[in-house]
């Protein structure tokens, strides 16, 4: 009994779920074998003839009405304090707050129809579902007579197991599918075991890839950083030291300026390297505009003009500096850029040397620089250095 005088039922009254309430409150009670005193059956003895039956009966009801008053929130107890019996209390809960009545029956089709698993796990949603469901039951079973009971029950099973199914997330279609498929389809209890069982197999697969994704970072993490080279033998060539290069030597010095602080790849007064570049001259009235497209695409800086005296120089020069001043001819050189004619066939001319031509400064009208493309080949006569020297360069 020192047990029982802190008893409590489980699911609370909170003025919105009658239907679960008394449920569970009428088995926690019918469990103690006192049901008796609420629906009648166990009437109060008569105090003056059976005083002391009367006075078990009263301690007994007043444990009941304990119960009743510790299942319900605070703010319903209050209306409570009138009643002297279980029985009494019990009859006002049940016509206060049991609405078998058209508008709570379309307030549970509502929520039946738009309830949804959502984050929900299958034994949340289980209950939450089933609480909606039988406390609609409840309200249509209430004025159904005893012959028709049985066909209504059949059919709204059947009802029942299909709008759990459909309110399923969408990662339990695979099961849901298999089950409809069956024939005859299981209940609704084979149903929610299989569910079970998938979700189980779903949790564990998520955990697994969960894991997966996590170890690749932590096997980056022990691998550390790769071995570098071994700098004991490199030696800097400013300070002669050894472990360094000379870009990150604390003692530079510049080669060239022979100032410290930088190094002669870093010298601000150093010129920079001119590009060789190699030049051709394009000449011809017909051909101008073709050399020029030429020139333009293989670089984007435009050649500057040569005339025929500032080629003449050239070649003097070259002649002087190999000591055949004697040799140099007594007219203006030029050479000649010529492209390949569109009408001959490339596959028999591409091993044919190019002939070799002379021009004078006075058959050439204008001359543009153009620069030498990869593959030029220069000919030159070798008979002797009197003769006029030309040299052809045939593009591709």
């Amino acid at each position: 009994m020192a047990t029982d005088k802190y008893e409590s039922v489980l699911i609370r009254f909170n003025g919105k779920n009658y239907s679960a309430w008394a449920f569970h409150f009428k088995i926690f009670v019918k469990g103690k074998d006192l049901w008796g005193h609420i629906d009648g059956s166990k009437p109060d003895p008569d105090k003056d003839k059976e005083k002391d039956e009367h006075a078990k009966w009263e301690v007994k009801d007043a444990q009941i009405m304990a119960w009743i008053l510790g299942s319900v929130d605070p703010n319903i107890i209050l209306n409570l304090q009138p009643f002297k019996t279980a029985a009494e209390m019990w009859n006002y809960l049940k016509k206060l707050y049991s609405q078998h009545n058209t508008a709570r029956r379309f307030q549970l089709e509502h929520e039946l129809a738009t309830i949804q698993q959502g984050s929900l796990s299958i034994s949340d949603f289980y209950s939450s579902f089933m609480n909606l469901w039988a406390e609609y039951t409840d309200i249509v079973y209430a004025n159904l007579p005893p012959e028709g009971l049985s066909s209504v029950q059949l059919v709204h099973e059947t009802t029942k197991k299909d709008q759990f199914l459909m309110k399923l997330r969408s990662e339990f279609e695979s099961t849901r599918s298999s089950l409809m498929n069956r024939e005859p389809v299981p209940s609704l209890d084979v149903c929610l075991n299989a569910l079970f069982r998938e979700e189980q197999r779903i949790l564990t697969q998520s955990t697994m890839e969960q894991q997966r994704s996590t170890s690749v970072p932590m096997a980056y993490v022990a691998q550390g950083k790769p071995k570098g080279r071994d700098l004991s033998t490199i030696q800097c060539f400013c300070c002669k030291g050894f472990g360094h290069y000379a870009s990150n030597c604390s003692k530079k010095f510049c080669n060239y300026c022979k100032k410290d602080g930088h190094i002669i790849k870093e010298c601000p007064t150093r010129p920079p390297k001119k590009s060789e570049t190699a030049y051709t001259v394009s000449v011809g009235s017909s051909s101008t505009g073709n050399s020029a497209n030429i020139a333009q695409s293989a670089s984007t800086t435009p050649a500057p003009p040569v005339t025929p005296e500032m080629i003449q120089q050239m070649i003097i020069s070259a002649f002087s500096a190999l000591g055949l001043s004697d040799s140099v001819p007594s007219k203006p050189l030029l050479v000649y850029q010529r492209r390949k004619s569109n009408t001959l066939d490339q596959t028999s001319t591409s091993h044919r040397p190019p002939p070799t031509h002379s021009l004078t400064a006075d058959s050439v009208p204008t001359a543009t620089l153009a620069p030498l493309r990869r593959g030029t080949r220069v000919h030159k006569p070798p008979d002797s250095f009197d003769s006029l020297f030309s040299a052809f360069i045939f593009c591709t």
